[in-house]
């Protein structure tokens, strides 16, 4: 079951876009703010990030300069309502 780091700030769209994935069978890490975000990337070891753009915090590239220093190969994905 591919792994999923996925962070959203907004509560609607982030229920929606988690619950696909797992109906689709992914294994879905769902964090709502930025700060958390590399904690949770170290605990949970995803195989994808799908970041949201516009967060608390750090924004989605801010979160992927991080996660590039520890992993520089992980597949990103972004997501903006812009």
């Amino acid at each position: 079951m591919p792994k999923i780091l996925y962070v959203e700030d907004e509560a609607f769209l982030a229920k929606i876009v988690k619950e696909s994935m797992e109906r689709n069978g992914h294994d879905v890490c769902h964090i709502s703010d930025g700060a958390h975000a590399q904690k949770a990337f170290r605990d949970y070891n995803p195989e994808i990030c799908v970041l949201d753009i516009m967060l608390p915090n750090y924004n989605g590239y801010e979160i992927a300069e991080q996660i590039r220093k520890i992993n520089n190969t992980i597949p990103i994905i972004f997501l903006t309502a812009k």
